[in-house]
């Protein structure tokens, strides 16, 4: 078997802790990416904790454009001038700057 070096940016502090805790379990972090990686040519899925990972950041995005959504539903909008349609405050505007 062909073997292949895979390179990734971890933030340096958190690759420390990590490899604290695969010296306490005998494993490296070769041992790691060669298991999770025959898991996914073995299995054509993500791990469970990757798919847990991945759905809790997505119900995360989707509460945040839901609050979104409702700070700018709660907003109390002007009522409309003079009860002119948009269209015509822009006309009205426009006149009054340029002529």
């Amino acid at each position: 078997m062909t073997m292949t070096m895979v390179t990734a940016r971890v933030d340096a502090d958190r690759k420390r802790d990590a490899e604290q805790v695969l010296r306490r379990n005998g494993r490296t972090y070769s041992d790691v990416i060669r298991d999770l990686t025959d898991y996914m040519a073995r299995t054509g899925e993500l791990p469970e904790f990757e798919k847990a990972t991945l759905a809790l950041i997505e119900e995360r995005e989707r509460q945040r454009k839901l609050d979104i959504i409702r700070f700018f539903a709660d907003m109390h909008l002007p009522e409309p001038q003079d009860g002119l349609s948009d269209e015509e405050i822009i006309e009205q505007t426009r006149m009054e700057r340029f002529g």
